[in-house]
């Protein structure tokens, strides 16, 4: 947003920005006090636009001329001076963005995987009408801890799942970062799916490992290396133990909501994901709690606020 606004105040007299969000009036005016801006903020907490427009995903721009006609659906990243430029001389731009496909068939599952199956795994490429994501079977049923699916993928987030990487700063390349994580590239996307045998549920992750290092065309490997981190510290922190023995757990702008949440969990795949060091877990706590925080400004000093609430 930064970007579109600085290209907004370079041609204030033929562009205006305006920005969709899911909060509520009454956060965008908290948030408008702590970081003004000259571009519109429009709340839209039932998803609307983005559901009207069908958009595949986050972080696109959709074009309006004057006379409010649709000309262009663009990854908001690609905007810049040259492509207004184009659009004030009414000049046809190529859209980049992605609306949503209706998706592949298989009652939802798109490997259409046999329940009665004992394991399987199926590596293959760019998949039509799928987002790109990832799904762990955690609930009640025939695939319950032992199946992981992966559509659209980067090699990069396939190997940062199956290693537990948590951090850019534990990545290091020795080749370019696009060969391995690149979604504009469509060539370079896998979509995954593997199911195993009941008794090696335990051992799914390492088994993913082994698969991946066996099939793709880039391998990695682990070592270790001193690095710098925050550290996530008990300071008389009280609370009453969750009645729930596994985690349910989401997190946004706003903050995180978990039950059955463990302080590793909370540093992993919370604080670590929002901070710019990886964060590990020194609290000695190693029961399970329902942590819930909120955020008023996604920063830093916003995000320790919340913690320390």
């Amino acid at each position: 947003m930064d970007t579109l606004a600085k290209l907004q105040l370079a041609n204030l007299s033929t562009i205006h920005v305006i920005g969709l969000s899911d909060d509520t009036p009454e956060r965008l005016h908290t948030y408008l006090k702590k970081k003004p801006s000259k571009i519109w903020l429009a709340s839209d907490t039932s998803g609307f636009f983005y559901e009207l427009f069908g958009l595949a995903y986050v972080g696109q721009s959709i074009i309006i001329n004057p006379k409010g006609k649709i000309v262009a659906l663009v990854k908001s990243d690609s905007i810049n001076q040259q492509m207004i430029d184009r659009l004030i001389k009414g000049e046809a731009i190529r859209s980049s963005g992605e609306t949503k496909k209706e998706k592949l068939s298989g009652n939802g599952d798109p490997f259409a995987v046999d329940s009665t199956l004992n394991h399987s795994f199926s590596l293959r490429g760019y998949m039509q009408g799928q987002p790109s994501g990832s799904k762990r079977y955690l609930d009640k049923g025939a695939y319950r801890k032992r199946r992981i699916s992966f559509t659209n993928a980067t090699i990069l987030g396939l190997y940062s799942n199956a290693f537990g990487i948590v951090s850019q700063k534990q990545l290091v390349y020795e080749l370019p970062e696009k060969e391995v994580s690149n979604y504009e590239n469509k060539e370079t996307l896998y979509s995954l799916d593997l199911l195993v045998k009941q008794e090696d549920k335990d051992s799914l992750m390492s088994i993913l490992q082994k698969n991946l290092l066996l099939n793709l065309p880039v391998k990695a490997k682990i070592e270790y290396r001193v690095i710098p981190v925050y550290a996530l510290v008990n300071k008389s922190y009280k609370a009453i133990e969750s009645a729930k023995n596994e985690l349910s757990y989401s997190f946004s702008g706003r903050g995180y909501d978990a039950t059955g949440a463990k302080m590793a969990d909370f540093a992993e795949s919370y604080l670590t994901n929002e901070l710019a060091l990886p964060v590990i877990d020194e609290t000695g706590l190693d029961k399970r709690y329902d942590i819930k925080t909120n955020v008023e400004m996604r920063t830093k000093d916003g995000i320790m606020k919340s913690i320390n609430d």
